[in-house]
Parts: structure tokens; C-alpha cells; sequence
């Protein structure tokens, strides 16, 4: 076959070769007609349109900037400045911003450079510039490569935090006031009660037994042991209501011994059960803090009689290398915390707001685990300093 008997046969409108190469031909021409005359316009004016609304927006930023009250800065993603309004030159003691690196000017704020694939919101960051207090905040636009840093005059809010914060600390150092005059004078009543009421009692004892030694009359020396009895189940209870306004037990052999010692008189006269465990070597504290973990003790365990309903009852106290934590559980019905806080006493005598207020006095810790039916937990910790520490000692440790 000659060449062209082979052409004419490859161009004819019945080879399906010649026709599929007519077809994918047309399909190319018809995506270069569209591309060139209707996609890449549409493509440009769009990237036009874009181009002139982000003018629009950066002039509006400009105007909003500039009529800002606050002091606004705008930079660059290496932080450059490229735009501040006129407060924002004030602060900086009318010193031309523009140009210089935020570093520079304010070196305390935490200037990154911001994320491409997501803006970053950073902060708020609060300082004080000049006298007055700004709240500081970052937002980074990636797409425009620049980042807005608004500053928030809040020197009032910081002023009535301040204030705020004073008032606190006075209302701690009242209550720490108030807790020691009370220790204080619970210590003069229980040193009345036992050199006053109960010497006097004991003397009062012992001329009744000479009487009734004397007494020949038996029914008038029953009278006189009755008496005795009496007087004898009196000062031992004169004993009991002195030692628990001060505990002699804390102040010669320590926190643990006492809290054993009191532990040990509510088993003897309940039915519920109770141990002490000491963890770690034990130290003597300063009396103040010793005297204050104790009556917390004391407290918690009273209201564990009166209202857990429980069965048994532990204190772990804990000695830390820089730390004495104590924790107070029992497995009674426990309560709902939520309900209990809002309470104005909590806890009775004390309170827990009032246990919170001691704890923090001391730079600790204060928290409470309970819910209904599931008994209750105190944990208090005290970091400990060298002036808080008294001697160490261990002979009573288990």
C-alpha cells in the first residue's frame, strides 16, 4: 500500500483512531479557550478584588488604630514596626516607633513570630508602663504577616486588686490575731482551772477524807466518801476540760505523742476505732504551728463523732523533707462538699473557710475529699522552714 493510499486511510472519517485524536484536539482547544478567556480573567480580578480589600481593611486598622483610645502597635513577623497610633508614641515617651524592633522598645513582652498555617491569640500579659497598668495582647494575622498588639489600660481594675489583696492579707493577719489571743487565753483558763479551781478542790478532797477518816457515825461517813467521789470524778473532769484547753501532752513530747495520746482517750471512751501513723523522721515544730495542726485534729475528730456515723478513723502524719502534710480520714457517710462550703461554718468552731485561712497563713495547702456515703478526707501540708522547726525526735515515731 502506497504512502498515500496509507494516509488517506488513517485521515478517513471512518478510522476510530483519526476520530479519537479529532476529540482529545477539540477537548484541548475548548480548556485553552477557557483558561485563557474566562478562568484566568476571573482569576485576576479576583486576586485584584482580594489585593483591594485587603487595602480597604489595612486602611481601615490604620483609621481604627488611630482612633483608638488604647495603645495599639502593628508589626511585622520579625518585629519590625510598622504602625503605631499616638498614645502608643506616648508611652513610649513620644519616641518615632516606626522602624524599630518591639524588642527594643518594650523587651518585657513575649513577642513570637506568628504561625502560617493559623493566627495566634497571645495573652492577655500584664504590665506596668509608665505608672500604669496594661493588660497586653497579641493577635497575628498570617496572611498579612503581621501581628496587632492592643495595649488595655487597667491600672483601676489593679488598683482595686491591689486593694482587694490588702484587704485579705489584713483579714488573715486579724484572724491569725484572733486565733492566738483565743490559744493565748484558752492557756490562762486551763492554768486557772488547774492551779486555782483544781488545787482548791484537791485541798477541799483531802479535809473531807480526814473527816470521814475521824467519822465514826456511819451514815454521815457515807456522806463524806459520796462527797469524795464526787470531788474526785469532778477534778478528774477538771483535768480533761484543762488538758483540752492546753494540751501538756503537745508541749512536752510533741505533735505525735499528743495526737496518739488523744486518739487513744476517744477508742477508750467510744466504740470507734482509730490509729496514728508517723511517716518519716519526726520534728518538733514551733508551738504556734504545733498547737494549730492539733486543735485541727482535735476539731476534725470531734465532728467525726458527732456526725460521720463512722467506724474507724486515721491520722497519717507525714514528715517531708520540706514538708509535714497530715491527713485526717474516717469511712463514715462523708457529705456533699458544694452544699457544706456555702455554709458559713462548716465544720463546727472553725470552720472550713477559717482552716483554709490558717493553712494559707502558713504558705499550705488545705483540701478536702468526700462525697455522700463515701467518708471524708482532710489534707493539709505546711512547707517547712528552719524557723518552724524546733528539734527532731524520734522515739515516738511507728
Amino acid at each position: 500500500m502506497s504512502l498515500d493510499e496509507l494516509l488517506q486511510s488513517f485521515f478517513s472519517p471512518s478510522n476510530p483512531i483519526y476520530i479519537s485524536l479529532l476529540i482529545v484536539g477539540a477537548i484541548f482547544g475548548m480548556i485553552y479557550v477557557l483558561n485563557k478567556y474566562m478562568i484566568n480573567p476571573s482569576i485576576s480580578k479576583y486576586q485584584l478584588e482580594k489585593e483591594k480589600v485587603e487595602l480597604e481593611a489595612a486602611k481601615l486598622m490604620a483609621l481604627f488604630a488611630q482612633l483608638n483610645p488604647d495603645p495599639m502597635i502593628r508589626v511585622n513577623s520579625d518585629g519590625i514596626i510598622l504602625e503605631t497610633n499616638k498614645v502608643a508614641e506616648e508611652i513610649a515617651f513620644n519616641q518615632k516607633l516606626k522602624g524599630k524592633n518591639i524588642k527594643e522598645i518594650f523587651p518585657f513582652i513575649k513577642f513570637e513570630q506568628p504561625d502560617s498555617a493559623s493566627g495566634r491569640h497571645t495573652g492577655p500579659q500584664s504590665y506596668k508602663i509608665n505608672d500604669t497598668y496594661y493588660s497586653i495582647v497579641l493577635r497575628s494575622e498570617p496572611t498579612l504577616g503581621i501581628t496587632q498588639i492592643y495595649f488595655h489600660d487597667i491600672t483601676t481594675l489593679k488598683t482595686y486588686e491591689n486593694r482587694l489583696i490588702e484587704s485579705g492579707n489584713k483579714l488573715r493577719e486579724l484572724s491569725d490575731h484572733l486565733q492566738n489571743v483565743i490559744e493565748t487565753e484558752r492557756q490562762n483558763l486551763a492554768r486557772g482551772l488547774h492551779d486555782g479551781v483544781g488545787q482548791g478542790l484537791s485541798m477541799l478532797r483531802i479535809k473531807f477524807v480526814k473527816l470521814s477518816e475521824r467519822e465514826t457515825d456511819l451514815k454521815q461517813k457515807a456522806i463524806y466518801n459520796e462527797i469524795i467521789k464526787t470531788m474526785e470524778d469532778t477534778i478528774h473532769e477538771l483535768k480533761n476540760i484543762s488538758y483540752d484547753l492546753k494540751p501538756r501532752m503537745l508541749e512536752e513530747m510533741g505533735l505525735g505523742f499528743a495526737l496518739k495520746y488523744l486518739t487513744d482517750k476517744v477508742v477508750s471512751e467510744t466504740d470507734i476505732k482509730a490509729e496514728v501513723n508517723i511517716v518519716g523522721e519526726e520534728i518538733r515544730l514551733d508551738s504556734k504551728l504545733e498547737i494549730y495542726l492539733y486543735r485541727i485534729a482535735q476539731e476534725a475528730i470531734t465532728n467525726i463523732l458527732k456526725y460521720s456515723h463512722a467506724t474507724h478513723f486515721s491520722i497519717q502524719l507525714i514528715f517531708l523533707n520540706k514538708l509535714i502534710r497530715m491527713m485526717i480520714s474516717d469511712n463514715g457517710k462523708g457529705f456533699d462538699i458544694e452544699e457544706v462550703s456555702s455554709r458559713k461554718s462548716s465544720i463546727n468552731g472553725m470552720g472550713l473557710i477559717n482552716i483554709r485561712e490558717r493553712v494559707e497563713s502558713y504558705k499550705g495547702e488545705f483540701k478536702i475529699e468526700a462525697s455522700p456515703e463515701n467518708g471524708t478526707m482532710i489534707i493539709i501540708e505546711i512547707p517547712l522552714e528552719k524557723e518552724r522547726i524546733w528539734q527532731k525526735q524520734n522515739q515516738y515515731a511507728s
